[in-house]
C-alpha cells in the first residue's frame, strides 16, 4: 500500500508548483531529479538537451522521512494545494550547487543564504495541482494560456516581455517605449514572490505600474499581470530563466538590461546579456539595452548609443535612489520617476520590505 503523508509547503515551493503545473516552466513539469540537476548545473541543459539554466528543487523537510513511491499531499495556507507521487529522494553536494548556480558561496548573496537554509536532500516525482495559486492568494494573475489567448485575440505578432521586481522609473519607461515603437504589444510582468529586505512590496509594485500605465502608456498595447515566481538573484543564469518563462507566456522578444536579475556586485556588467550568445536555440529574441540615464544636455532619458555627451551631464536613474527617497520622505525629479508613480509609492503604508 502506498504511504500517504501531508506536508505544509512554503511560498516559494507553492510558486514553483504553480509554474510547473501551468507550463510557465515548460519544458519542466516537475522538480528536477538527480540526473537533470547535475546536467543543469554543469551544462545549463536538461539530460534531453533542452535549455534549462537553474535548479528547480523541492528540499526535503528535515523532520520527516519520505520514501520512494509515497504520496505527499502538499498543503499551502491550510488548503490542499497539490500532491506529489515521489519517484526519487536524493542528496547533492550543497557547495557544488552554490558554486555552479550562483558562482559564489558568499553568505551576503541572498540566493546563497536561501539555498543553504534548505539543506542538501531533495524530492521529486509526478506533480498534480488541485487549485490555482492565484485563487488562494486572491491575486489576479494570468497564466500562460490566458496571456497567449489575449495575444491571439489582438493579432499581435511581435510581443516584448519585461521582467521586474521594482516599480517603474524613467529608465524602465525608456525601455518600454523603445520596445513598443517596433512591436505590437508589451507584457509587463512584475515578480510577486518573496524578495530580500529593502525590496519593494507587491502592493507598491503593482500600484506603481497601474498608475504609470494609466498615465503614460497606450493600454491597448500593454498586458500588465503579476508573475508568481520568486527572485533567485542569480544574474546571467536567471536572465535565461526569465526569458524562457516569457517565451512560455507568448512573448517573441524579451528585454535584458545591464544587470538583469543580479544583486550587488556579484556579476559583471552586461554578463546577463552576454550569456545569451551561448543559446542560439532559445526561440525568443533578446533585446539588449545599454543602461539608460537622464542627460542634462540632451534633456531626455537616453543611452550612450544615442547620446554623445560626457559623464558630467549624466544623471543615474536607480531603484536605490527611489528607495532612499521613500524612506526619507524626499521628493525626486520627474527625470528620475514620474510624480504619479512616486505619489503612489508614498501613499502605500510600508512600501518597502
Amino acid at each position: 500500500m502506498t504511504d500517504l503523508q501531508e506536508l505544509d509547503i512554503t511560498d516559494n515551493i507553492a510558486m514553483d508548483i504553480e509554474q510547473l503545473s501551468n507550463n510557465g516552466f515548460k519544458p519542466l513539469k516537475t522538480f528536477l531529479n538527480s540526473k537533470d540537476l547535475h546536467s543543469v548545473l554543469t551544462k545549463m541543459r536538461l539530460t534531453n538537451g533542452e535549455i534549462w539554466p537553474i535548479p528547480i528543487l523541492f528540499p526535503k523537510p528535515k523532520q520527516i522521512q519520505i520514501k520512494k513511491n509515497s504520496t505527499l499531499i502538499l498543503n499551502y495556507k491550510n488548503i490542499k494545494f497539490a500532491k506529489l507521487i515521489v519517484s526519487e529522494v536524493f542528496s547533492y553536494d550543497l557547495k557544488k550547487i552554490l558554486k555552479l548556480f550562483f558562482g559564489t558561496m558568499n553568505n551576503n548573496h541572498p540566493g546563497v543564504e536561501h539555498v543553504k537554509n534548505n539543506g542538501d536532500t531533495f524530492i521529486t516525482g509526478k506533480l498534480i495541482k488541485f487549485v490555482n495559486l492565484s485563487n488562494i492568494l486572491k491575486i489576479n494573475s494570468l497564466n500562460p494560456e490566458q496571456t497567449r489567448r489575449i495575444i491571439e485575440k489582438n493579432n499581435w505578432k511581435k510581443i516584448v516581455g519585461f521582467h521586474t521586481r521594482n516599480p517603474p522609473h524613467r529608465a524602465h519607461e525608456y525601455l518600454h517605449k523603445c520596445s513598443l515603437e517596433n512591436s505590437d504589444g508589451l507584457l509587463i510582468h512584475p515578480v510577486l514572490g518573496t524578495k530580500k529586505k529593502g525590496d519593494f512590496t507587491n502592493s507598491a509594485i503593482l500600484a506603481g505600474y497601474q498608475s504609470y500605465i494609466k498615465n503614460y502608456l497606450p493600454k491597448k498595447n500593454v498586458i500588465l499581470t503579476p508573475l508568481l515566481i520568486y527572485s533567485r538573484y542569480a544574474g546571467p543564469k536567471e536572465a535565461v530563466f526569465t526569458a524562457i518563462i516569457r517565451r512560455n507566456y507568448g512573448c517573441t522578444h524579451f528585454i535584458v538590461g545591464r544587470d538583469h536579475t543580479g544583486v550587488k556586485n556579484f556579476y559583471g556588467t552586461y554578463d546577463s546579456q552576454k550569456i545569451f550568445e551561448n543559446f542560439p536555440d532559445l526561440n525568443i529574441a533578446i533585446l539588449k539595452f545599454d543602461e539608460p540615464y537622464f542627460c542634462k544636455r540632451c534633456d531626455q532619458v537616453t543611452t550612450k548609443k544615442t547620446c554623445r555627451c560626457t559623464i558630467p551631464y549624466h544623471v543615474k536613474i536607480s531603484g536605490t535612489e527611489i528607495r532612499q527617497a521613500i524612506e526619507q520622505k524626499k521628493s525626486l525629479s520627474e527625470n528620475i520617476i514620474r510624480p504619479e508613480v512616486l505619489n503612489e509609492l508614498k501613499r502605500i503604508k510600508n512600501s518597502l520590505i
